[in-house]
């Protein structure tokens, strides 16, 4: 066992889509979002995330029961999914979280952390396409960097001591906003975050943390810059279209068309899934 791996007795997550290894698919029942497209156990791709791989590289016990991590989440309540629980056929008893209640919730059941736990917190990218897309939440009111501020705290005074940032990539690159009049907007408002973050690391680093970030900004460009060195082949569009999920119906059998899988086009040589 090497040195890094001796650090951590073990693992809790916070998160939204990136992050999330099947919470919807438990809800309901690999239904959303769909697995006869090729999403896979309710993740919001098509294979493990990221978060899986780690856990196993550092030995670490890994699964719903502490990663709270769910597609939709943004960085403060409120889950962009939460207005589609009626159609997917949930409850009250149902949570459908943002990273800030993920947090909440896990210290009303678990109030103490131990200092070596690893805390890991990523999300962000709701928050501004929402944003972006549809006015909500009102970033000029309520921040994603005010959102983390808080996590942070409530952790730190539970007892976290060790902490792994995602930060943002670069969504005016993506292929919702590249050559989009939001492109612009997008990219100053990933800035303003990880610059937000950035800060953020600095002050828990002198309180006596340890806070890892991943330079997912930096990733994503130089994946975007130089596809082949990745593996990928189409860097400028996504591999399923947008619609795929009828939203006003989202447990039906998607019936739109996957142009790329008639083209017999291999979806991991698409960065974007």
């Amino acid at each position: 066992m090497n040195t890094i791996e001796k650090q951590f007795s073990g693992i809790i997550a916070f998160g939204d889509g990136l992050t999330d290894m099947g919470r919807w698919g438990r809800l309901t029942d690999n239904k959303y979002p769909p697995a006869s497209v090729g999403f896979l156990d309710g993740r919001w791709t098509n294979g493990s995330v990221w978060i899986e791989h780690f856990a196993k590289e550092l030995d670490l016990e890994l699964s719903l029961s502490n990663n709270y991590a769910t597609g939709g989440a943004t960085t403060g309540w409120f889950n962009i999914n939460e207005p589609l629980k009626p159609v997917l056929h949930l409850d009250s008893t149902d949570q459908v979280l943002g990273l800030l209640a993920q947090v909440r919730t896990h210290l009303q059941t678990t109030p103490s952390i131990n200092k070596k736990t690893l805390v890991v917190l990523w999300a962000g990218g709701h928050d501004i396409g929402n944003y972006l897309d549809y006015g909500f939440p009102n970033l000029e009111e309520t921040t994603p960097a005010n959102n983390y501020a808080q996590e942070f705290e409530m952790l730190y005074n539970a007892g976290a001591r060790k902490f792994l940032v995602g930060n943002m990539p670069d969504m005016g690159l993506t292929p919702m906003y590249c050559g989009s009049e939001n492109q612009q907007r997008a990219t100053a408002l990933c800035s303003d975050l990880n610059r937000s973050l950035s800060i953020l690391q600095d002050k828990y680093k002198s309180k006596g943390c340890e806070v890892f970030m991943i330079d997912a900004k930096s990733l994503f460009s130089d994946a975007a810059m130089n596809p082949v060195k990745y593996g990928f082949k189409n860097v400028l569009d996504a591999y399923l279209p947008y619609n795929i999920i009828d939203f006003n119906n989202p447990l039906s059998d998607p019936s739109i068309s996957i142009p790329n899988k008639e083209k017999g086009l291999n979806p991991d040589e698409f960065m974007s899934w």
